[in-house]
């Protein structure tokens, strides 16, 4: 590709000079990159801590230029203890350095999935950004190969009790195998207090003042005629009778049995007297 580039516009000899420099200083930064990959990867891993340790030697080194090496520490120990006084605060940083610590925790435990395999020269999984959630944290993580989704979702229980949580889920984002996202439950939402704003929303009313506007009624709306007589043809819209039920054999000989006037049959003091109830 570069020697067509570049003959399109200069002559041959120069052209493949051109060519043969391009491959070298392309072979060289792949070369280059796949040396260092093992060192990009631990900084990758890293990143948060380096960023936030250099961010604070910075302010030091600032302070400790500009006045004294005390101020420096006064200034660094104001910095890092103040914002655990106040809750929000403190509870922001909470929740981001456990997701610091679930990035670790999880490579720590794929790395052991790996090693359990007995796989040689295998490529351990990028783990890649997390954040916060109201149950725990969410981590990114792009598999290559030596591991997969369905074995994550075998381990889930021991991922969980690696990253020192309650539960764990993994499940693809998108369309790729390799792309997928692991769910750290460290407390159960449901479980604690909810708070409920229908006593506040319900607070000033007084408890009987619906009644006043209840309207007056003095008798039952269903001794209406006009309310019943639409009831019915609501329930009979064509003025049929109502169908009834077929009597069989058997329950006309009970009827008449039951029906059958006093002077039939024996009396109670005959020996052929059956009692009714039987």
């Amino acid at each position: 590709m570069a020697f067509l580039v570049t003959f399109a516009f200069l002559d041959f000899g120069t052209a493949l000079m051109a060519t043969v420099i391009t491959a070298l200083a392309a072979g060289l930064l792949g070369a280059g990159i796949s040396l260092a990959w093992p060192v990009l990867r631990v900084l990758w891993h890293w990143a948060g801590e380096i960023i936030l340790a250099g961010l604070l030697l910075g302010l030091y080194a600032a302070v400790a230029a500009w006045l004294t090496p005390v101020w420096g520490l006064v200034a660094l120990a104001v910095v890092v203890g103040l914002p655990w006084v106040f809750g929000p605060v403190r509870r922001f940083l909470v929740r981001w350095g456990w997701c610091m610590v679930t990035r670790h925790r999880l490579r720590v435990a794929c790395d052991s999935f790996i090693e359990g395999k007995g796989v040689r020269s295998a490529v351990m999984p990028l783990i890649l950004t997390a954040r916060p959630t109201e149950s725990g944290e969410r981590v990114g993580m792009w598999l290559r190969g030596d591991l997969t989704v369905a074995e994550v979702e075998d381990r889930l229980a021991a991922v969980a009790s690696t990253c020192w949580a309650n539960s764990a889920e993994v499940w693809k984002k998108g369309q790729k195998a390799s792309h997928v996202v692991v769910d750290i439950h460290r407390r159960d939402i449901l479980a604690e207090d909810v708070p409920m704003p229908v006593g506040d929303m319900l607070d000033g009313i007084e408890p009987h003042s619906y009644e006043d506007l209840m309207p007056d009624v003095d008798e039952d709306v269903t001794d209406d005629p006009e309310i019943r007589a639409a009831v019915e043809q609501m329930l009979n819209p064509r003025g049929r009778k109502p169908r009834q039920p077929k009597n069989t054999k058997a329950d006309k000989a009970a009827t008449a049995a039951v029906s059958r006037p006093d002077d039939e049959g024996p009396d109670e003091g005959d020996e052929d007297y059956i009692p009714e109830f039987v």
